[in-house]
């Protein structure tokens, strides 16, 4: 499985529509659902989603409900939630906020395990008031996002060593207007 064939939902013409990572542009919005049982919210993408469902990192149920739908094996789900709560601490030193999935899977393909690690970070300002939407916030911004996800193919361990393939994409974009900054818009990806 390669990260760009695989799908994320994103806003596009005010439709929420699935497309690859490949075809990711900087100003999509990608698609964050809050778990009704956790009150946290996770990312969407083909890592967590069976049919029209997508399930929750946190409470490992699917939204919406889904009978019969794929979990992982109840080692993986451990460390799913281990990587879950590490990463949020992760998320929030060094990005001060936002908001992180991890999510694991069996390859079934090969022995092994498959694992995605997302962040989301948006950041607005709020022109009626000056007030300014995200934690960390600091200097000239307007606006901008993060998009991060790392896939993480590990392969079975033999005499205390296992093969792993990293592959990560980020997204970025950020613009402002200021009398001391000037004004720009920066976006890309790598």
């Amino acid at each position: 499985m390669t990260i760009n064939n695989s799908s994320v939902e994103v806003l596009q013409d005010q439709r929420w529509e699935s497309i690859t990572w490949k075809k990711l542009q900087v100003r999509d919005v990608v698609r964050v659902l809050r778990d009704v049982d956790s009150a946290k919210e996770f990312i969407l993408c083909d890592y967590n989603r069976d049919a029209d469902s997508y399930r929750s990192p946190w409470s490992n149920k699917y939204h919406p409900p889904l009978e019969g739908g794929l979990y992982p094996s109840p080692e993986l789900r451990t460390l799913e939630i281990e990587a879950n709560e590490v990463f949020t601490v992760y998320r929030d030193q060094y990005y001060e906020g936002g908001t992180s999935s991890v999510y694991l899977w069996e390859d079934d393909d090969k022995e092994g395990f498959l694992a995605c690690f997302l962040i989301k970070k948006l950041f607005f300002l709020n022109y009626e008031d000056g007030s300014k939407y995200a934690h960390g916030v600091r200097g000239y911004l307007n606006e901008g996002g993060w998009d991060v996800i790392h896939l993480i193919e590990v392969g079975m361990e033999v005499e205390g060593m296992a093969d792993y393939c990293l592959t990560s994409t980020v997204m970025l974009s950020m613009t402002t207007d200021h009398e001391n900054s000037g004004t720009f818009s920066l976006s890309g990806s790598i």
